[in-house]
Protein backbone atom coordinates (compact mmCIF):
# COMPACT_ATOMS: atom_id res chain seq x y z
CA UNK A 1 0.00 0.00 0.00
CA UNK A 2 2.83 2.22 0.92
CA UNK A 3 5.54 1.58 -1.86
CA UNK A 4 6.51 3.84 -4.31
CA UNK A 5 4.92 2.89 -7.27
CA UNK A 6 3.42 4.64 -10.84
CA UNK A 7 0.74 6.92 -10.10
CA UNK A 8 -2.49 7.90 -11.82
CA UNK A 9 -2.98 11.45 -12.93
CA UNK A 10 -5.83 12.18 -10.32
CA UNK A 11 -3.16 10.98 -7.52
CA UNK A 12 -0.27 13.42 -9.29
CA UNK A 13 -2.54 16.36 -9.39
CA UNK A 14 -4.08 15.75 -5.27
CA UNK A 15 0.06 15.69 -4.58
CA UNK A 16 0.75 18.87 -6.19
CA UNK A 17 -2.21 20.06 -4.85
CA UNK A 18 -1.07 19.36 -1.01
CA UNK A 19 2.35 20.50 -1.69
CA UNK A 20 0.68 23.84 -3.43
CA UNK A 21 -1.51 24.49 -0.07
CA UNK A 22 1.08 23.41 2.42
CA UNK A 23 3.64 26.13 0.87
CA UNK A 24 1.01 28.75 0.18
CA UNK A 25 0.23 28.29 4.47
CA UNK A 26 4.04 28.75 4.84
CA UNK A 27 4.30 31.64 2.69
CA UNK A 28 1.29 33.54 4.41
CA UNK A 29 2.77 32.45 7.78
CA UNK A 30 6.53 34.12 7.24
CA UNK A 31 4.79 37.12 5.44
CA UNK A 32 2.93 37.39 8.90
CA UNK A 33 6.17 36.94 10.81
CA UNK A 34 7.52 39.87 9.28
CA UNK A 35 4.72 42.00 10.37
CA UNK A 36 3.87 43.72 13.09
CA UNK A 37 0.87 43.70 15.51
CA UNK A 38 -0.56 40.40 16.84
CA UNK A 39 -0.58 38.14 13.79
CA UNK A 40 2.85 38.81 13.38
CA UNK A 41 3.78 38.39 17.16
CA UNK A 42 2.08 35.29 17.30
CA UNK A 43 4.46 33.73 14.19
CA UNK A 44 7.14 34.67 15.94
CA UNK A 45 5.95 32.89 18.98
CA UNK A 46 6.05 29.56 17.47
CA UNK A 47 8.58 27.40 16.21
CA UNK A 48 9.92 26.63 12.66
CA UNK A 49 6.85 25.82 10.73
CA UNK A 50 8.50 23.18 9.22
CA UNK A 51 8.05 20.90 12.66
CA UNK A 52 5.12 22.60 14.05
CA UNK A 53 2.05 20.59 14.35
CA UNK A 54 -0.71 21.94 12.57
CA UNK A 55 -3.15 21.24 15.36
CA UNK A 56 -0.80 23.14 17.91
CA UNK A 57 -1.08 26.00 14.89
CA UNK A 58 -4.48 26.36 14.40
CA UNK A 59 -6.13 25.11 17.57
CA UNK A 60 -3.77 25.21 20.74
CA UNK A 61 -1.65 28.02 20.15
CA UNK A 62 -3.49 30.55 19.42
CA UNK A 63 -4.99 30.75 22.79
CA UNK A 64 -1.84 29.94 24.15
CA UNK A 65 -0.51 32.95 22.51
CA UNK A 66 -3.28 35.08 24.30
CA UNK A 67 -2.48 33.81 27.63
CA UNK A 68 1.29 34.38 26.44
CA UNK A 69 0.86 37.95 26.13
CA UNK A 70 -1.24 38.72 29.05
CA UNK A 71 1.32 36.92 31.52
CA UNK A 72 4.07 38.81 29.39
CA UNK A 73 4.70 41.67 31.97
CA UNK A 74 4.05 39.65 35.28
CA UNK A 75 6.25 38.10 37.16
CA UNK A 76 4.95 34.48 36.29
CA UNK A 77 7.29 32.36 34.69
CA UNK A 78 7.24 29.78 31.96
CA UNK A 79 8.13 27.17 34.70
CA UNK A 80 5.09 28.24 36.78
CA UNK A 81 2.24 27.59 33.36
CA UNK A 82 4.33 24.04 33.10
CA UNK A 83 2.93 23.60 36.56
CA UNK A 84 -0.24 24.69 35.85
CA UNK A 85 -0.53 22.65 32.45
CA UNK A 86 0.38 19.59 35.06
CA UNK A 87 -2.62 20.47 37.21
CA UNK A 88 -5.40 20.69 34.78
CA UNK A 89 -4.19 17.47 33.18
CA UNK A 90 -4.59 15.85 36.51
CA UNK A 91 -7.62 17.67 37.44
CA UNK A 92 -8.58 15.99 33.99
CA UNK A 93 -8.14 12.28 35.23
CA UNK A 94 -9.66 13.51 38.84
CA UNK A 95 -13.08 14.35 36.25
CA UNK A 96 -12.61 11.02 34.48
CA UNK A 97 -12.65 8.98 37.17
CA UNK A 98 -15.05 10.67 39.57
CA UNK A 99 -19.33 10.34 38.73
CA UNK A 100 -21.10 13.93 38.83
CA UNK A 101 -22.80 14.95 36.01
CA UNK A 102 -21.19 16.29 33.13
CA UNK A 103 -18.18 15.00 34.15
CA UNK A 104 -16.42 13.56 30.50
CA UNK A 105 -17.44 17.15 29.16
CA UNK A 106 -15.11 18.51 31.89
CA UNK A 107 -12.78 16.60 31.72
CA UNK A 108 -12.32 16.83 28.27
CA UNK A 109 -12.34 20.47 28.42
CA UNK A 110 -9.72 20.26 31.44
CA UNK A 111 -7.64 17.93 28.82
CA UNK A 112 -7.78 20.94 26.22
CA UNK A 113 -7.00 23.74 28.47
CA UNK A 114 -3.76 21.76 30.01
CA UNK A 115 -2.55 21.60 26.36
CA UNK A 116 -3.23 25.20 25.89
CA UNK A 117 -0.70 25.73 28.98
CA UNK A 118 1.34 23.19 27.53
CA UNK A 119 1.88 25.47 24.39
CA UNK A 120 1.66 28.94 26.16
CA UNK A 121 4.67 27.62 28.27
CA UNK A 122 7.61 27.42 25.69
CA UNK A 123 5.98 30.70 23.49
CA UNK A 124 5.85 32.60 26.48
CA UNK A 125 9.57 31.86 26.96
CA UNK A 126 10.25 32.75 23.05
CA UNK A 127 8.37 35.73 23.88
CA UNK A 128 10.85 36.64 26.91
CA UNK A 129 14.04 35.26 24.63
CA UNK A 130 14.32 33.01 28.70
CA UNK A 131 14.29 30.06 27.05
CA UNK A 132 15.91 27.22 29.26
CA UNK A 133 17.36 23.93 29.50
CA UNK A 134 15.47 22.80 32.86
CA UNK A 135 12.36 24.77 30.98
CA UNK A 136 12.93 22.18 28.40
CA UNK A 137 12.72 19.48 30.69
CA UNK A 138 10.07 20.33 33.07
CA UNK A 139 8.41 20.62 29.92
CA UNK A 140 8.68 17.21 28.91
CA UNK A 141 8.23 15.65 32.49
CA UNK A 142 4.40 17.69 32.43
CA UNK A 143 3.66 15.70 28.86
CA UNK A 144 4.52 12.85 30.37
CA UNK A 145 3.06 13.03 33.48
CA UNK A 146 -0.17 14.85 31.72
CA UNK A 147 -0.28 11.72 29.26
CA UNK A 148 -0.04 8.84 31.98
CA UNK A 149 -3.22 10.00 33.58
CA UNK A 150 -5.42 11.23 30.47
CA UNK A 151 -4.38 8.18 28.23
CA UNK A 152 -4.85 5.88 31.65
CA UNK A 153 -8.29 7.10 32.21
CA UNK A 154 -9.44 7.24 28.47
CA UNK A 155 -8.22 3.41 28.98
CA UNK A 156 -10.41 3.34 31.89
CA UNK A 157 -13.28 4.34 29.92
CA UNK A 158 -13.29 1.98 28.06
CA UNK A 159 -12.91 -1.21 30.09
CA UNK A 160 -15.37 -0.05 32.27
CA UNK A 161 -17.60 0.64 29.03
CA UNK A 162 -16.76 -3.41 28.19
CA UNK A 163 -16.88 -4.73 31.51
CA UNK A 164 -19.64 -7.28 31.11
CA UNK A 165 -18.79 -10.64 30.03
CA UNK A 166 -15.29 -10.63 31.81
CA UNK A 167 -13.24 -11.41 28.58
CA UNK A 168 -14.94 -8.41 27.05
CA UNK A 169 -12.84 -6.42 29.42
CA UNK A 170 -9.69 -8.22 29.21
CA UNK A 171 -9.57 -8.22 25.54
CA UNK A 172 -10.19 -4.09 25.82
CA UNK A 173 -7.50 -3.83 28.54
CA UNK A 174 -5.04 -5.68 27.04
CA UNK A 175 -5.65 -3.46 23.42
CA UNK A 176 -5.65 -0.33 25.76
CA UNK A 177 -2.52 -1.35 26.78
CA UNK A 178 -0.85 -2.21 23.32
CA UNK A 179 -2.52 1.35 22.01
CA UNK A 180 -0.52 2.93 25.48
CA UNK A 181 2.32 1.89 24.65
CA UNK A 182 2.58 2.10 20.95
CA UNK A 183 1.40 5.80 21.18
CA UNK A 184 4.35 6.48 23.45
CA UNK A 185 6.34 5.43 20.62
CA UNK A 186 4.87 7.62 18.12
CA UNK A 187 5.56 10.55 20.56
CA UNK A 188 8.70 10.23 21.14
CA UNK A 189 9.95 9.28 18.04
CA UNK A 190 8.20 12.60 16.51
CA UNK A 191 10.19 14.46 19.19
CA UNK A 192 13.44 12.80 17.66
CA UNK A 193 13.46 13.34 14.48
CA UNK A 194 11.87 16.72 15.06
CA UNK A 195 14.63 17.25 16.58
CA UNK A 196 16.86 15.72 13.87
CA UNK A 197 15.49 17.81 11.41
CA UNK A 198 15.90 21.40 13.20
CA UNK A 199 19.93 20.05 14.21
CA UNK A 200 20.39 19.61 10.32
CA UNK A 201 18.32 22.28 8.51
CA UNK A 202 17.98 25.30 10.82
CA UNK A 203 21.40 27.34 11.95
CA UNK A 204 19.90 28.60 15.12
CA UNK A 205 18.01 25.74 16.55
CA UNK A 206 20.56 23.94 19.32
CA UNK A 207 17.82 22.93 21.98
CA UNK A 208 17.20 19.43 21.17
CA UNK A 209 19.99 17.17 22.84
CA UNK A 210 20.71 13.22 22.71
CA UNK A 211 21.22 11.27 25.79
CA UNK A 212 24.96 11.84 25.85
CA UNK A 213 24.46 15.52 25.95
CA UNK A 214 22.18 15.88 28.81
CA UNK A 215 23.87 13.66 31.10
CA UNK A 216 27.08 15.83 30.39
CA UNK A 217 24.85 18.66 31.05
CA UNK A 218 23.76 16.63 34.38
CA UNK A 219 27.15 16.15 35.61
CA UNK A 220 28.55 19.90 35.39
CA UNK A 221 25.62 21.29 37.65
CA UNK A 222 26.15 21.61 40.84
CA UNK A 223 25.97 18.14 43.05
CA UNK A 224 23.61 19.59 45.45
CA UNK A 225 20.11 19.85 43.52
CA UNK A 226 16.87 20.46 44.98
CA UNK A 227 14.15 17.72 45.41
CA UNK A 228 12.21 18.92 42.32
CA UNK A 229 15.30 19.29 40.10
CA UNK A 230 16.08 15.45 41.12
CA UNK A 231 12.86 14.01 40.18
CA UNK A 232 12.86 16.21 36.83
CA UNK A 233 16.36 15.01 36.18
CA UNK A 234 14.91 11.79 37.04
CA UNK A 235 11.43 11.64 34.23
CA UNK A 236 13.88 12.95 31.66
CA UNK A 237 16.82 10.47 31.91
CA UNK A 238 13.59 8.26 32.25
CA UNK A 239 12.28 9.34 28.64
CA UNK A 240 15.82 9.65 27.14
CA UNK A 241 17.32 6.68 27.24
CA UNK A 242 13.51 4.94 26.54
CA UNK A 243 13.67 7.03 23.83
CA UNK A 244 17.28 5.77 23.01
CA UNK A 245 16.59 2.48 22.45
CA UNK A 246 13.48 3.10 20.49
CA UNK A 247 15.26 5.20 18.15
CA UNK A 248 18.44 1.88 17.58
CA UNK A 249 15.69 -0.13 16.79
CA UNK A 250 13.34 2.42 14.29
CA UNK A 251 16.19 3.98 12.45
CA UNK A 252 19.85 3.76 13.89
CA UNK A 253 21.64 6.12 10.90
CA UNK A 254 19.24 9.06 12.46
CA UNK A 255 21.64 8.56 15.13
CA UNK A 256 24.45 8.89 13.18
CA UNK A 257 23.74 12.02 11.44
CA UNK A 258 23.66 13.40 14.35
CA UNK A 259 26.78 12.28 15.70
CA UNK A 260 28.49 13.28 12.19
CA UNK A 261 27.07 16.26 11.02
CA UNK A 262 26.81 18.41 14.57
CA UNK A 263 27.33 21.64 13.05
CA UNK A 264 24.96 23.00 10.73
CA UNK A 265 25.83 22.82 6.90
CA UNK A 266 23.85 24.59 4.31
CA UNK A 267 24.33 21.88 1.64
CA UNK A 268 23.67 19.32 3.85
CA UNK A 269 20.39 21.46 4.92
CA UNK A 270 19.11 21.08 1.25
CA UNK A 271 20.38 17.47 1.37
CA UNK A 272 18.31 15.93 4.39
CA UNK A 273 15.45 18.32 3.71
CA UNK A 274 15.12 16.53 0.35
CA UNK A 275 15.29 13.30 1.65
CA UNK A 276 12.86 13.51 4.61
CA UNK A 277 10.99 16.57 4.23
CA UNK A 278 8.00 14.56 2.93
CA UNK A 279 8.00 11.84 6.12
CA UNK A 280 8.42 15.48 8.48
CA UNK A 281 4.73 16.69 7.75
CA UNK A 282 3.60 13.18 8.02
CA UNK A 283 5.15 13.06 11.39
CA UNK A 284 3.99 16.58 12.56
CA UNK A 285 0.30 16.11 11.04
CA UNK A 286 -0.46 12.54 13.17
CA UNK A 287 2.62 11.61 15.74
CA UNK A 288 2.93 14.53 17.97
CA UNK A 289 1.97 15.22 21.40
CA UNK A 290 -0.60 17.71 20.53
CA UNK A 291 -2.16 15.57 18.09
CA UNK A 292 -2.61 12.91 21.09
CA UNK A 293 -4.18 15.25 23.62
CA UNK A 294 -7.00 16.81 20.85
CA UNK A 295 -7.80 13.70 20.18
CA UNK A 296 -8.22 12.26 23.51
CA UNK A 297 -10.14 15.31 24.88
CA UNK A 298 -12.71 15.19 22.26
CA UNK A 299 -12.82 11.45 22.66
CA UNK A 300 -13.29 12.01 26.30
CA UNK A 301 -15.85 14.92 26.24
CA UNK A 302 -18.21 12.73 23.96
CA UNK A 303 -17.39 9.41 25.36
CA UNK A 304 -16.00 7.59 22.66
CA UNK A 305 -12.53 6.96 23.29
CA UNK A 306 -12.64 3.23 22.06
CA UNK A 307 -12.86 4.66 18.66
CA UNK A 308 -9.78 7.20 19.14
CA UNK A 309 -7.67 3.92 20.69
CA UNK A 310 -8.86 1.92 17.89
CA UNK A 311 -7.58 4.87 15.14
CA UNK A 312 -4.34 5.02 17.20
CA UNK A 313 -4.09 1.47 17.71
CA UNK A 314 -4.89 0.23 13.53
CA UNK A 315 -4.44 3.12 11.46
CA UNK A 316 -1.62 4.70 12.50
CA UNK A 317 0.46 1.81 13.58
CA UNK A 318 0.20 0.68 10.04
CA UNK A 319 1.01 4.08 9.15
CA UNK A 320 4.12 3.76 11.54
CA UNK A 321 4.99 1.10 11.24
CA UNK A 322 4.19 0.08 7.33
CA UNK A 323 5.29 3.14 6.03
CA UNK A 324 7.17 5.75 8.53
CA UNK A 325 9.72 3.12 9.99
CA UNK A 326 11.39 1.83 6.54
CA UNK A 327 10.97 5.49 4.34
CA UNK A 328 12.48 7.31 7.48
CA UNK A 329 15.55 4.51 7.46
CA UNK A 330 15.86 5.02 3.66
CA UNK A 331 15.69 8.75 3.94
CA UNK A 332 18.33 8.54 6.80
CA UNK A 333 20.32 6.36 4.77
CA UNK A 334 20.46 8.05 1.45
CA UNK A 335 21.10 11.25 3.23
CA UNK A 336 24.22 9.99 4.75
CA UNK A 337 25.00 8.67 1.64
CA UNK A 338 24.74 11.74 -0.05
CA UNK A 339 26.45 14.09 2.62
CA UNK A 340 29.60 12.16 2.51
CA UNK A 341 29.89 12.40 -0.90
CA UNK A 342 29.40 16.22 -0.62
CA UNK A 343 32.09 16.52 1.92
Amino acid sequence: MFEHGSRTGNEHRVEQNHRFNFAAMQRALRDAASAQGFWGGYVRSLKPLEVEEPIDVWVHRPPAYLLARLLLPTPVSPNTVTIGSIALGWAAGVAIFSDFRGHLPVAGLLVFCSAVLDCADGQLARMRKSSSAFGRMLDGAADYLVSTVVVGGAAWLVIRKFEHPAWHSVVAGLLALLTIITGSFHTSMYDHFKNVFLRLTHPSYRDGEDLSAAERRYHSEPVVRSLGRRVVWAFYFFYMRAQRSNVERFDPNSIRLLREYPEFNARHAAIYRKHAGALMRIWRNFFGFGSLVFGLAVAIAFDVAEYYLLFRLVVLNVVFYGHLRPQQRRASELALEEMARAA
